[in-house]
């Protein structure tokens, strides 16, 4: 009887190894990344099966993540304590955690195309911060003078990232090459969420305030076109081969789906509670982020359906794909 815990622990032992086993991911194996901002963590979670793997700790109220696939990391805006938290995603483990200066609030994250830098918006700063992303060192400070300056989003073909601040409702364009930042454009109160096509052609910015999405040229951010989409629009992505555009509304509890070419409305999906965070990592799949609910639900975007839910700890936000190398 005495010796009862210890063969207990053993068994349990082996079974997380065997589900480990199961479910992966392990190294250079795709892996989505969930940032929890009131659980102070980044979620790990195979693809495959919609399983958990592991959780990495960070700093306090991580909001966004964003991967470098190439390398294998990923790098988490901590909007509570205005850390970065450098992530090995094949350990898991935070590999460092950089401080920034005081007052920054950073919020939208990005990874330049060499992997060579990290980008991040400042909010106290009204501004957009350039890293090193061995070091965390702040490189460049590109000075945005916009309200709240919150998401950002760099340009698939181009040395170009945009950023939204939700203050002044406007879109600001930065060029990476001269350090140039402008012009600023007004988009509609509460401009927010922000996603580029994948062929740099546009860029879709979610108006929160106004309940409405602008859709501008991406070269020289004149506008296109006005969506209206009711439920407070405040995240928006396009899946990888440019069909789908997905527009959480956190009011309404729904995902908005829209054939991202004819800007038509295909449907919109009953998800979790407050969605947020939308990703589309691939032509057929995408994930919102239910933070009201702690979930994270799985649309198939040929289906247009929920197909699976994932629980994903407390305040599930922010989220990053890394492909399989």
């Amino acid at each position: 009887m005495p010796r009862a815990p210890f063969t207990l622990t053993i068994v349990a032992v082996l079974v997380a190894g065997v589900a480990l086993a199961l479910y992966g991911p392990g190294t250079g194996e795709p892996a989505l990344l969930i940032a929890n901002k009131n659980g102070a963590s980044l979620y790990v979670v195979d693809p495959a099966s919609g399983q958990v793997t592991d959780s990495v700790s960070t700093g306090a109220g991580p909001h966004e993540v964003a991967a470098a696939p190439k390398t294998r990391r990923a790098f988490v805006a901590n909007y509570g304590d205005g850390t970065i938290s450098a992530i090995d995603v094949d350990g898991p483990t935070e590999t460092a955690r950089w401080q920034l200066p005081a007052t920054q609030r950073p919020h939208g994250i990005g990874v330049g195309p060499n992997e060579e830098r990290v980008y991040v918006t400042a909010e106290d700063r009204q501004a957009v911060l350039e890293l090193d992303a061995a070091s965390g060192t702040v490189r460049r400070t590109f000075e945005t003078g916009r309200d709240v300056t919150h998401m950002l989003a760099l340009a698939p073909n181009a040395p170009a990232l945009y950023a939204t601040s939700i203050g002044s409702g406007t879109l600001s364009k930065v060029d990476l090459e001269t350090g140039d930042v402008g012009p600023h454009v007004a988009t509609g109160a509460g401009a927010e969420g922000l996603g580029v096509t994948p062929d740099g052609e546009e860029v879709w910015v979610t108006n929160r305030a106004d309940d409405t999405v602008s859709i501008l040229h991406a070269a020289s951010t004149s506008e296109r076109d006005t969506l209206s989409v009711d439920g407070f629009p405040i995240r928006v992505d396009v899946s990888p081969d440019g069909r789908h555009a997905l527009v959480s509304a956190p009011r309404a509890g729904e995902v908005a789906l829209y054939n991202a070419q004819s800007r038509r409305l295909m449907t919109r999906l009953e998800v979790g509670s407050k969605p947020i965070g939308v990703l589309a990592p691939t032509d057929d799949r995408a994930y919102v982020a239910n933070a009201g609910s702690g979930t994270v639900s799985i649309v198939d975007l040929n289906a247009r359906a929920v197909t699976d839910t994932i629980p994903a700890g407390r305040g599930p936000d922010g989220m990053a794909y890394v492909p399989a190398l």
